[in-house]
């Protein structure tokens, strides 16, 4: 018994040492520390997407800290990403009394091709589409309209992302915008 103790007592440091060093990083190619980030494509008709993802990109890789930003000719990896296409569908249809049909609540929603390139062994990590939407209603303030916009279970006050300047269709696509990003980063962190 007392041997299974000493044991113990002699690996809990490596345990703890071990389980300390854990990171978000750790999923990210150990060879890679920095990216460059490149100016997003806009191959929609909407001219500032390309800046909105670009802000909100940036900001997220800053505030996780996974990979350096760094200029190319320093960067061990480079992000490249296509802005491919926003839609704005229907997203639920009402009709009125005398048979009518209107639109009560839009869906934004706008894909993105993310290429994830190592300079270091010149192969693709990642090259992928990705898709996100979020919801809307014409008529109504994003912040006041008693729905859940982004679907992560918070309604107006109650969420930081449904308020903001603009009209609802605008607050849409910068929800979608950070929905995106986030999403980029997370697809950084679980590749391996």
């Amino acid at each position: 018994m007392m041997l299974n103790k000493s044991r113990i007592l002699l690996l809990l440091p490596l345990l703890i040492l071990n389980c300390g060093l854990y990171s978000i990083k750790g999923s990210i190619p150990s060879h890679l520390d920095s990216l460059v980030l490149m100016s997003p494509i806009n191959e929609t008709s909407e001219f500032n997407l390309g800046e909105i993802l670009s802000d909100k990109l940036l900001n997220s890789l800053l505030t996780e800290g996974i990979l350096k930003i760094m200029p190319f000719e320093n960067a061990d990896s480079k992000l490249d990403i296509i802005i491919k296409k926003l839609s704005d569908d229907p997203d639920v249809i009402s009709q009125n009394s005398i048979g009518y049909e209107s639109v009560k609540q839009w869906k934004i929603i706008i894909e993105i091709e993310i290429l994830w390139y190592d300079l270091v062994k010149n192969e693709d990590i990642i090259n992928k589409t990705i898709y996100e939407s979020v919801v809307y209603v014409l008529n109504e303030n994003i912040g006041e309209d008693n729905i859940d916009n982004d679907l992560d279970g918070y309604i107006d006050s109650q969420d930081i992302d449904e308020t903001g300047i603009g009209t609802p269709r605008d607050g849409a696509i910068r929800i979608c915008m950070n929905k995106i990003s986030k999403r980029i980063v997370n697809e950084l962190t679980s590749t391996w």
